[in-house]
């Protein structure tokens, strides 16, 4: 949408709501999704470090993309830093590369897990260098945005005789524009998904429709596909999200540029807002997806939550300056509390609960002989 047009207050309010919310849960929620990688050494395998990747792209489209391309769009008017208007625009699309070539990275990484077993899959190494070069490819397919775009006045539509600075592009030309739309619609959406498709279509085959010798009985399935099917429903859940969500904005962009009419079109806005609003959302999906679908993101989840949650109450009871009322059960949930946070730290939360279970099961034997 290039030309300022009037939105009802009810449907401006509930747009700066839905907005906003996704806004803090791509910013929160994938925060939490790096951190749980980053602290723990046991969830630090190739398939989270492109999670990993892929979140940190999405906290940087709820930072500095969606805040200031909504309210621009729904002010119909540019009323932050002018230097904002070219990156808002640039980080979405560098974002929406990184997300889809991750995606395809991952996708390719799991294809050669289960089709070539043997084989060894991505060394950290390659996944640096590849992750690397997925940035630069990303920052250099939306180098246009960066430098074609700029605040211009145009007329208010509210107060006659008056300008109003307003975030639009400027390209060399239509032709150059189409084809920037054009080449991010390709790059973005069809050729990758094209990629996806055909690797976790061999991979659902592969898992789901042979059984490995000795494995007739469903039963008797290894631990290990057990594993990879559950890893490879999740990411085919993002990946459907993923399409899902961005599906409608691309087909608007590339009609827009077919038949430049349909922005003349009644309630045109409308339909852009929504289909907008439906891709940026997909920025905060992604975390929930991990805590419901895979236990170890849901067990590092809790880990982290309740020690925050424990460390707000400590802080609360040291401002009150009462430690009086501190029983010996708060006393000992602090200690809890310390042991955990050092323990995630160095890795070794996990040999200090079996050895708490272990001691436990002792006091219960003994007290049983009484």
């Amino acid at each position: 949408m290039e030309s300022p047009f009037q939105v009802p207050v009810g449907v401006l309010s509930l747009l700066a709501v839905l907005y906003g919310l996704i806004s803090i849960l791509a910013v929160f929620g994938n925060l939490l999704v790096i951190i749980v990688i980053l602290k723990n050494k046991n969830m630090q395998s190739i398939t989270n470090i492109f999670i990993a990747n892929l979140a940190l792209g999405d906290v940087l489209i709820g930072i500095f993309s969606i805040p200031f391309q909504f309210q621009a769009a729904l002010l119909q008017r540019w009323v932050v830093p002018y230097f904002l208007c070219p990156v808002a625009p640039f980080i979405k699309n560098l974002t929406v590369c990184v997300s889809v070539f991750t995606l395809t990275i991952i996708a390719i990484d799991r294809y050669i897990a289960v089709m070539r077993p043997l084989k060894a899959g991505i060394q950290m190494k390659v996944a640096t260098f590849v992750l690397v070069n997925t940035w630069l490819f990303g920052i250099i397919s939306s180098l246009p945005n960066l430098l074609f775009f700029e605040v211009i006045d145009i007329p208010d539509i509210q107060f006659k005789n008056q300008t109003m600075p307003f975030c639009a592009h400027a390209y060399p030309s239509k032709m150059f524009m189409s084809v920037h739309v054009y080449y991010l619609s390709l790059m973005q959406y069809f050729l990758p998904l094209l990629v996806i498709n055909f690797t976790y279509f061999r991979i659902v085959f592969k898992i789901w429709g042979t059984k490995a010798p000795g494995q007739q009985l469903e039963g008797q399935e290894t631990t290990r596909i057990r594993n990879r099917k559950k890893v490879v429903k999740m990411l085919i859940i993002v990946v459907c999200l993923f399409v899902i969500c961005w599906l409608p904005l691309h087909v608007y962009q590339v009609l827009s540029q077919i038949h430049p009419a349909i922005n003349s079109y009644e309630n045109i806005h409308i339909i852009w807002f929504c289909s907008n609003w439906l891709a940026m959302s997909n920025s905060c999906y992604n975390p929930f997806v991990y805590g419901l679908l895979n236990s170890k993101f849901k067990r590092e989840y809790r880990k982290l939550l309740s020690c925050v949650k424990c460390s707000r109450k400590l802080f609360r009871d040291r401002d009150s300056g009462d430690y009086s009322d501190l029983s010996a059960g708060s006393m000992q949930r602090a200690q809890m509390c310390g042991t955990q946070i050092s323990s995630i730290k160095n890795g070794s939360f996990q040999h200090e609960n079996n050895e708490r279970l272990m001691s436990l099961k002792k006091i219960s034997s003994s007290t049983s002989q009484f």
